[in-house]
């Protein structure tokens, strides 16, 4: 009995048939919609991935010894100008001056093989 009212109730409904223009649009809407998420996640992923990569290049690049920076500036010093010469000298006066422990700045210069102090202790200049 339930199936013959439902039947009734079936026959006696009116259907409208869809818009076919508005169903294709929002078709396409959501389509878009789904597209531009998927687009973002990937898009989001890619981004992480070139942090993630340019982050471990850089920190395996990173030392905690200044003494390899300031080697890199600072050892050839007989193909500097006078000028970086004399404001390389004056630094590592300053940094002598200024120390608050001259034993650990000296022995700072001689880790970096500082041509004054690396001849002191050879036996002085010759």
């Amino acid at each position: 009995m339930n199936i013959e009212k439902r039947f009734q109730q079936i026959s006696q409904s009116i259907f409208e048939t869809p818009d076919g223009d508005s169903f294709i649009e929002k078709l396409h809407g959501e389509r878009q919609k789904r597209h531009v998420k998927k687009m973002g996640i990937i898009n989001g992923i890619t981004a992480a991935a070139f942090v993630a990569v340019f982050g471990l290049i850089t920190t395996n690049q990173l030392t905690d010894d200044p003494a390899a920076y300031a080697s890199n500036d600072l050892k050839p010093l007989e193909v500097m100008d006078s000028e970086t010469e004399e404001y390389v000298y004056d630094l590592a006066e300053y940094l002598v001056e200024s120390s608050d422990d001259i034993w650990e700045t000296l022995a700072f210069l001689d880790n970096i093989e500082f041509e004054p102090v690396t001849t002191m202790h050879e036996g002085g200049i010759q």
